[in-house]
């Protein structure tokens, strides 16, 4: 009983870490778009700005990769 609890649990946390991987890219994004706002021209600021709110659409109807791919692009706009 034990060993199938401890499985569950496992299993759980894997779930939710999966899904929690485009948020944490999200916070990724805002704190270095954050750090680097004096680096950044307006236009590259924009189009981070436009991929945050694509991917934040496509978060609420539940495209995970979608939404990870976004946030990868604004990532490397940023660095």
């Amino acid at each position: 009983m034990r060993n199938i609890f401890l499985s569950l649990c496992v299993i759980f946390a894997f779930s939710v870490n999966v899904e929690a991987c485009p948020y944490q890219k999200m916070a990724e994004v805002d704190s270095k778009l954050n750090l680097n706002v004096s680096k950044i021209d307006s236009r590259t600021f924009k189009t981070i700005s436009d991929l945050k709110i694509e991917s934040k659409e496509k978060l609420a109807i539940g495209e995970l990769d979608d939404a990870e791919k976004i946030l990868d692009r604004a990532l490397a706009l940023i660095n």
